[in-house]
């Protein structure tokens, strides 16, 4: 039987919670370097403002709710879960004080879509945002992308225990060394060092294909910071077209490539294991997905007529396979083109990519290569059992950083995760429809919202019902914490309601 709730429980996540709150105000400051940069003083106020209410809560949270007891798993599941509900409401604040979206429902639309690295957006004029807010959405992406698991390893940590709790809760089970610290500061210097150099190679692009310096600094900043954390939002309305550039897509396609790998692979690869790269069954599984679907997908374009030269043809069709896996949602199409000129096969099996996604461990969202990379093994040892003599033992392994047995609880564990995600997608997709959209744009839509990948049929615009936001919000979070987490936090505060908190 489950034990009563207590309401130390509540201390302990609450407390833990003023803390994010404590961060997120120092976040919503950033931005102010660039409107002081940009001359955009009016803007100024409103990330105070924002910032200002995130202290006020934090502070009376951490009054309030102080403890020096430390997180359980229900705790650091709860906090995980709740840590981008309450990141969402407060950063919202400067989005919707300045205008920048139709309302604060949208903005919590956005800041959600940035926090789970999603890239679905209800901007509705993104080409004249200020550069300040236009900045603070790309950073939202990068820190909701690598900042929040750093700050659940180190500053909530009094605990190497609570650190790998929380590092749990949020869905990212791998560390990288035993010392918590040290995994944060791996994770975090990987992940700096790769979007300097995007910044740069982007700058440079920018450069090349006629942008002037302020512009291709500008774009080449935000371009690298949504393209590392496979978030997908774009400084431009246009997306990836913005530029017309080849280049500009090579470069993307090799950052947003990077940041969907494992943290963990990056580590054994920068540390001189570089036969990782044949031997990790996570990496092997997505390539020869990306790789399949990317035929299959120029093969049905091909024979539909829809581009008339292969070069195009392989381009757009590689470009949108690999940003749909990666869960990226940088597009080099606009979404009317896929609602309406690709095939509904192709419109389904990039949905069936974004659903798939890329590593765990990673920026990336969806199902994760690694799970299906497990149940197709797990699926060939009950083949072997079956053709094998009742006395004989079939014992598999797979490689994931190192050898690893492939037990019942680790192949069970993927399905379940991958069931969950679909019948996200079930429901989603029902809904979606109920709103009076087709199928194929339905699916494609949801896959894109609870995948966190930010490619879109044309659905999600400011124009679409409120309850259809809402569930799109839901798809986000719920996708991007891997479904245990959410129901956790449902249980908890479903026991909580029946049975009360004891003292």
């Amino acid at each position: 039987m489950i034990p009563s709730l207590r309401r130390e429980d509540l201390r302990i996540i609450g407390f833990n919670l003023s803390k994010i709150l404590f961060i997120v105000s120092i976040v919503m400051l950033i931005p102010i370097i660039v409107a002081v940069i940009y001359g955009e003083f009016e803007i100024i106020p409103h990330f105070l403002i924002g910032s200002s209410i995130s202290v006020i809560l934090g502070s009376i949270t951490h009054h309030y709710w102080e403890t020096d007891k430390e997180m359980e798993l229900k705790h650091a599941l709860c906090f995980a879960a709740l840590t981008w509900i309450v990141s969402m409401l407060v950063t919202a604040i400067p989005l919707w004080t300045t205008g920048s979206t139709n309302s604060y429902l949208d903005a919590n639309f956005d800041t959600m879509s940035g926090f789970t690295t999603s890239g679905l957006t209800l901007v509705p004029d993104i080409d004249h945002l200020s550069y300040s807010i236009n900045f603070y959405r790309h950073f939202l992406q990068f820190f909701g992308g690598i900042g929040i698991i750093v700050i659940s390893l180190t500053v909530l940590s009094r605990s190497e225990l609570s650190s790998v709790l929380t590092f749990k809760g949020e869905a990212r089970d791998i560390g990288i060394k035993p010392n918590i610290v040290r995994t944060a500061r791996v994770i975090l210097g990987i992940a700096i060092a790769f979007m300097v150099i995007g910044s740069v190679l982007f700058t440079a692009a920018g450069i090349i294909e006629g942008a002037n310096l302020r512009t291709a600094i500008f774009d080449g900043v935000n371009y690298s910071m949504a393209a590392y954390s496979t978030g997908g939002f774009a400084p431009h309305s246009q997306n990836m077209l913005f530029y017309h550039s080849t280049l500009y897509e090579v470069i993307a396609l090799i950052i947003f490539l990077i940041g969907s790998f494992n943290f963990s692979f990056h580590y054994s690869i920068l540390s001189g294991r570089r036969r990782e790269i044949f031997k990790n069954i996570e990496i092997k599984t997505f390539f020869t997905i990306l790789l399949l679907s990317t035929l299959v997908i120029s093969g049905l374009l091909l024979f539909s007529g829809v581009y008339s030269t292969p070069d195009v043809l392989f381009r757009k069709a590689f470009f949108q396979a690999a940003s749909a896996q990666t869960t990226t949602g940088f597009g080099t199409l606009y979404p009317v083109q896929i609602s309406t000129i690709w095939p509904s096969t192709v419109v389904f099996m990039m949905a069936m990519l974004m659903m798939i996604g890329a590593s765990a461990n990673s920026t990336a969202g969806g199902i994760k290569a690694i799970r299906i990379g497990v149940m197709v093994k797990s699926f060939v040892r009950e083949i072997k059992k079956a053709l094998s003599p009742r006395s004989a033992t079939v014992e598999t392994t797979y490689h994931h950083v190192e050898d690893t047995p492939l037990t019942e609880t680790v192949a069970k564990g993927a399905m379940l995760i991958a069931f969950s995600y679909v019948l996200l997608f079930i429901v989603g997709t029902t809904i979606t429809m109920l709103h009076g959209y087709g199928m194929s744009d339905s699916m494609f839509e949801t896959a894109s919202a609870v995948g966190n990948t930010g490619l879109s049929s044309g659905i999600t615009s400011p124009a679409m019902p409120d309850t259809l936001k809402v569930t799109y919000i839901f798809l986000m979070w719920a996708g991007r914490l891997e479904i245990m987490a959410v129901l956790v936090l449902i249980g908890f505060t479903i026991l909580g309601i029946r049975r009360g908190f004891r003292k």
